[in-house]
C-alpha cells in the first residue's frame, strides 16, 4: 500500500511543479518559454492527467513512475518498467486516448525491477 500511495505522489509531482513554476508544458517540471494557448494547455494537461489515471488503474503499471509529457497533442513516456509487455501497455494506453495526436516511448525495460 504504501509503495502504490508513493508511486502516485511521484505521479502528480511533475503536474504540480509544472503548475507552481508557471511552466505550461504539460508534465514538464523544467522552466522554458511556451507559446501555446490557454486551451491548448489546458487540452494537452486534460491528456496527460487521463494517462496518468489511467497509468494508476492498470494493475502493472501501477508500480512504477512513468513520466507524461504533452505538447500540441503530442505525448512523450520516459522513465523505466520491469518487462517489455509493461512499456508495450504503457504505449498502447497512451496511444488508446482521446486526442493524442502521436506518441513517443522513452521507457526502458529494466527486469530486474
Amino acid at each position: 500500500m504504501r509503495v502504490l500511495i508513493a508511486a502516485m505522489m511521484l505521479l502528480s509531482l511533475p503536474a504540480c511543479t509544472s503548475l507552481l513554476l508557471g511552466d505550461a508544458s504539460s508534465g514538464d517540471g523544467g522552466m522554458s518559454t511556451d507559446q501555446r494557448s490557454s486551451t491548448q494547455v489546458a487540452a494537452d494537461n486534460t491528456i496527460s492527467a487521463t494517462i496518468r489515471r489511467r497509468f494508476g488503474a492498470d494493475s502493472t503499471l501501477s508500480q512504477y513512475a512513468i513520466g507524461i509529457r504533452t505538447v500540441d497533442r503530442n505525448v512523450t513516456l520516459s522513465g523505466t518498467v520491469g518487462s517489455f509487455p509493461a512499456r508495450d501497455r504503457a504505449v498502447q494506453i497512451a496511444t488508446g486516448t482521446d486526442d493524442v495526436n502521436s506518441v513517443r516511448n522513452r521507457i526502458m525495460v529494466n527486469t530486474n525491477l
